[in-house]
């Protein structure tokens, strides 16, 4: 798309951010939406924007056109994924086996998706084809949607859930800001590697596109291991161990990326990057769990800081890409990834000072 349309590497990150941005809003639109005209016509007019958007990235002529189907994207993706999220969590009471279910199979997806694009390039096909393809897809998963047992009425909360919601008592909990730093690091990573990762290896000669995608689905087979990893030692072992030591990993692998020519040292590098990302994300909201219990403002707080992160630094790597090249833009990740590391430590040593002022 970059090539066809002639997108500079800045451009190419404003879209990514649209998207991203999309993902943001939906976040509070999912509920405002829910609560004037029901869960479940709220998904099925949010979700189809999916497959409005994959469209409008078919039949759009210019690139500034682009700019409304990848921002249709992300209302669709948000709004999918948060209340799919939240559905779950009220049939399941929470439990947290079904939401990592839940979250594997949105691994799942992520893993298939680069393996067929790299496919149908492969043989021939073009992104437009591959895009209506999604298009389709996402169109039978509103379809979908319309024979659940989804309800579709608004939810009366008591007085103490109003009150809850409303608090602002997590503004006083330092954990909440550090959790929300390394979330805020976290996605801007994520999304930066995943958008633009790629882009790195087909232009700087690398790898193939076809190659590079497949290396971007083992990734997603990666993080689920790595997060039933982090699953099994938290039981063992402290949450901010967990996220320093994730942090590190990441820090390391990632550097060990960008310095890297060879092939095989560059997935092993991609794979290691994948598995201490993995666990980042559950284990920051665990860390701010006494902040967050309770309030749903804290939690939609929280989880905008972290969706800022994936708008902010998609768009930073371009924008130091078209100045730099491409390599000056994955530099600039690397210093995100040095900040969710310095911000996990500092996490850290709150432990030691809580434990020895104990």
């Amino acid at each position: 798309m970059l090539t066809e349309f002639q997108i500079g590497y800045d451009k190419g990150g404003m879209l990514i951010s649209f998207q991203s941005f999309g993902n943001l809003l939906a976040s509070f639109l999912g509920g405002i939406i829910s609560a004037y005209i029901g869960r479940k016509n709220a998904i099925l007019v949010l979700s189809f924007m999916t497959s409005l958007g994959f469209l409008g990235m078919v039949v759009s002529s210019t690139p500034l056109l682009l700019i409304i189907p990848f921002f249709l994207t992300g209302i669709g993706r948000g709004s999918v994924s948060n209340l799919s999220n939240t559905i779950v969590n009220e049939v399941s009471d929470g439990n947290p086996k079904d939401l990592n279910i839940l979250h594997t199979f949105f691994a799942i997806g992520a893993f298939i998706a680069p393996f067929f694009a790299s496919w149908s390039l492969s043989k021939g096909f073009s992104w437009r084809f591959v895009l209506i393809v999604i298009s389709i897809l996402s169109a039978l998963m509103t379809i979908y949607f319309s024979t659940t047992k989804i309800e579709n009425t608004k939810r009366t909360r008591s007085r103490k859930e109003e009150k809850g919601i409303r608090s602002l008592d997590f503004l006083k909990n330092m954990d909440f800001y550090l959790s929300a730093g390394i979330l805020f690091f976290y996605v801007g990573v994520e999304h930066a590697v995943n958008s633009w990762i790629v882009t790195y290896l087909k232009d700087t000669g690398i790898m193939s596109t076809s190659l590079a995608q497949k290396v971007l689905s083992i990734l997603w087979v990666i993080i689920i291991f790595g997060r039933l990893f982090v699953a099994y030692i938290s039981k063992r072992v402290d949450k901010r161990t967990i996220l320093l030591g994730s942090s590190i990993g990441a820090l390391i692998f990632y550097l060990l990326f960008i310095i890297s020519s060879s092939i095989w040292a560059i997935v092993a590098c991609i794979l290691g990057l994948g598995f201490f990302l993995a666990g980042i994300y559950p284990t920051a909201l665990s860390n701010a769990s006494r902040a967050l219990k309770g309030s749903s403002l804290a939690m939609g707080t929280i989880l905008a800081i972290a969706g800022l992160g994936g708008i902010v630094m998609p768009y930073i790597t371009g924008v130091i890409a078209e100045i730099y090249g491409i390599k000056g833009g994955m530099v600039a990740v690397g210093f995100a990834a040095s900040l969710m590391f310095l911000i996990a430590f500092i996490n850290r040593l709150r432990k030691f000072k809580d434990a020895s002022s104990g």
